[in-house]
């Protein structure tokens, strides 16, 4: 799809404000349905505001829009750090009236309205838009203050979510309701929302003394404190390091003549996000580059306090644990999740790392070969080990051995082509509409943000919407994941949010996507179709990763790849090769999945870490013994390992878990019905994506594949089952 010069404006430019404005009022929000077709034309692109002066009439315009059209995100944006305060000020007070209300019902009154619906409409939190608006920009917004404010607004939130779970008054009435004949009668959704409503209320301690219940509430609260100070650590890191261009050899040189010169004469500039750092450490022939960006990421002067913040916050929830009558916050989790027991995770692992030991061995000595005649041919040392700093290099050194070069592959993958495409082949696959609606008919906090609209194909039903975010800048949340900004009700749809670091284009070519990178956009994509369909992606991640398979199909390759000069399709021998090379390495990569997993549920075992000090010696012993490769002195993982500071805390392993099951789905139904077979897709959909907040995802997946997942296919196609 091609786009029109983007006119960017600022705030003393009239012109601009009146041709956006006279945009905006022409109602331009409905374009077609989004397509592939290389001679659509783009539209204008709006920036966010500048963060330094008032908004304009045109932002608050578009920032407001929502109030009157139902076409754009149900979400009225916030523009400056007193408005996010107010509104937040104004909800928190709304949720509480809207609690004693509940809590006002005689027990003999409660019914399904004045009761249950009451916690899933507005002011909660889940289903009110203006809940994002207040707290979703600290992990996008260009303008430090507005970021400040929305994290306040988040810990705010947090603090209040606390306070209402430890409502007995209304936990009395949720209760009284659940026995009534009108319970009995709903419907299947509405039936588990009683039930999760009892859970969530009970697993917040609800059978807890009036002075366990504050001290809870406390530990609650100073988690969710020492939560977001890491993620503001990470978000607002501004690390540079200089190399000159005989420093970063390996690099090609239009990776070095883009950042040379920006600070430093005759140096690059390198930070420490994900497009500076996965090519040298993949690239770099220079070890000693590669070893000080490990450091620069993982040493001890990496990302503030952040090991003190991890080991405040295992702490706190070995505390919240104990106190709610579990052994561990690794209990507490996996007792909510699919795998019903941390005892289940525990065997899983155990099971797959026995089984990937030897298969890793070998890897491992192949790399080490791989380096031991490096160094030969450079006349350099050989210190007979593989370094931290040396498995990327050496691994995708393995992988030109096999035919497989990275920086040639990535000319066959735009980002536009990719995107499109995608986006394209979920609309074939589940039955679903994309429309992007053109930038200037709607706000968003920079402009490089798309935004699309999501309708049921068959039916033309609106379903939600999802934004793509996708490239770095200051900020900015430096992962790759899915933001559920607003769930559905009655009123509007869901609505998503996909925050990327992929590369970002030049003046000479347009972004270029390492195939990897191609994958993860896959999985993160199919995110927010599946969210906006309500499935819930928290209890697996099977549904996302499953979908990987598709780009390592060669008809999907073959569609997925646009050479950015000829427009020519990935060639048939190096699609082949990248093919054939797919499980390279595979299992020592698994076992260092297998370390993250089991250091995630170790730090949140019945004896957690107590200091900085104890978080490192567990990562020095437990990374070689899994992983065959010892930490570096001084360095530790944790320090960026934002998942253990999140939702995600004690939960890793459901990547793993995720994969014996996606393999499984994939080889199951895709591959012996057609990758592409629509009939296949939309079974998917029916019967895993959109039941998937009710019941077990087990149930759901039985039912798709016709009998009880196995691990069969997992274990086949990384070469240990034959």
């Amino acid at each position: 799809m091609k786009i029109l010069h983007s006119l960017t404006y600022h705030h003393e430019q009239n012109n601009y404000h009146q041709a956006s404005l006279s945009l905006l009022l022409q109602g331009l929000t409905s374009p077609p349905p989004f397509n592939n077709n290389d001679d659509d034309e783009g539209s204008f692109n709006f920036g966010s505001i500048c963060g330094t002066c008032e908004p304009s009439q045109v932002e608050r315009a578009l920032a407001t829009k929502a109030a009157s059209d139902t076409y754009v995100p149900p979400i009225q944006w916030l523009l400056t750090p007193q408005e996010i305060n107010d509104a937040t000020q104004s909800i928190l007070a709304e949720t509480k009236c809207n609690l004693d209300e509940i809590a006002s019902i005689p027990l003999s009154d409660v019914t399904f309205e004045n009761t249950l619906a009451k916690l899933i409409c507005p002011p909660n939190y889940k289903t009110n838009p203006q809940i994002a608006a207040c707290k979703f920009l600290q992990h996008c917004s260009t303008d430090a203050q507005l970021r400040e404010a929305a994290s306040s607004a988040g810990e705010q939130f947090a603090k209040s979510r606390v306070e209402g779970r430890m409502r007995k008054d209304v936990y009395e009435r949720v209760v009284a309701f659940s026995k009534t004949e009108e319970c009995r009668q709903l419907g299947e959704y509405e039936r588990h929302f009683v039930g999760a409503a009892l859970q969530d209320f009970e697993r917040a301690g609800l059978a807890l003394s009036e002075e366990d219940g504050k001290e809870l509430q406390r530990l609650l609260e100073e988690d969710s404190r020492v939560c977001s100070e890491y993620g503001k650590n990470l978000g607002s890191d501004t690390t540079k390091l200089f190399f000159t261009p005989e420093e970063l050899k390996g690099c090609t040189e239009d990776f070095i003549q883009e950042r040379l010169g920006k600070d430093v004469e005759g140096k690059c500039t390198i930070t420490l996000k994900y497009p500076d750092i996965i090519p040298i450490g993949q690239t770099c022939e220079v070890a000693e580059t590669r070893r000080l960006v490990s450091e620069a990421r993982e040493g001890v002067n990496a990302y503030k306090n952040n090991l003190d913040l991890v080991a405040e916050g295992v702490q706190l929830r070995k505390q919240i644990a104990t106190l709610l009558g579990y052994p561990s916050w690794a209990e507490y989790i996996c007792t909510k999740r699919m795998s019903g027991s941390f005892q289940a995770v525990d065997e899983f692992l155990i099971n797959l790392q026995t089984k990937l030991e030897a298969a890793g061995r070998n890897d491992y000595e192949s790399l080490l070969q791989l380096k031991k005649d490096h160094c030969q041919e450079m006349g350099i040392d050989f210190d007979g080990k593989l370094n931290a700093w040396d498995t990327g290099y050496y691994g995708n050194e393995l992988l030109k051995s096999k035919g497989v070069d990275s920086e040639e592959i990535r000319k066959y993958f735009p980002l536009d082509h990719v995107v499109s495409t995608t986006m394209e082949i979920y609309q074939e696959l589940l039955g679903l509409t994309f429309t992007e609606l053109l930038q200037g008919t709607y706000w968003s906090w920079h402009k490089e943000v798309r935004c699309f609209h999501v309708k049921d194909t068959a039916s033309d039903k609106s379903i939600g919407h999802f934004y793509l975010d996708l490239h770095p800048r200051q900020g900015k949340y430096g992962h790759a994941a899915i933001f559920h900004l607003v769930k559905h009700n009655a009123t509007h749809g869901a609505v998503d949010c996909m925050l990327c670091n992929l590369p970002a284009s030049t003046e000479d070519k347009p972004s270029l996507l390492r195939h990897q990178n191609v994958v993860t956009f896959f999985h993160e994509a199919v995110f927010s179709p599946s969210c906006v369909l309500e499935i819930r992606v928290v209890a697996s991640l099977a549904p996302s990763q499953m979908l990987e398979n598709w780009c390592w199909q060669k008809s999907i390759l073959e569609r997925l790849s646009k050479h950015y000069q000829t427009g020519e399709q990935l060639p048939v021998a190096m699609l082949n090769d990248m093919i054939q090379a797919k499980h390279v390495n595979v299992a020592f990569g698994s076992l260092r999945q297998i370390y993250l997993s089991r250091l995630d549920l170790e730090i949140h075992s019945s004896h957690p870490p107590k200091s900085a000090e104890e978080l490192q010696s567990l990562v020095d012993k437990l990374r070689p013994a899994i992983t065959l490769v010892e930490n570096p002195p001084g360095n530790n993982m944790l320090r960026t390992f934002g998942h253990l500071m999140n939702q995600y805390s004690a939960s890793y392993y459901g990547y793993m878990w995720a994969e014996v099951l996606s393999a499984d789905i994939f080889a199951s139904r895709f591959e012996k019905e057609g990758v592409m077979n629509s009939k296949v897709g939309m079974d998917y959909r029916k019967m895993v994506l959109a039941p998937g907040g009710t019941h077990n995802i087990t149930d759901h997946l039985t039912k798709f594949l016709g009998r009880p997942p196995s691990n069969e296919a997992f274990l086949k196609s990384r070469g240990i089952l034959k």
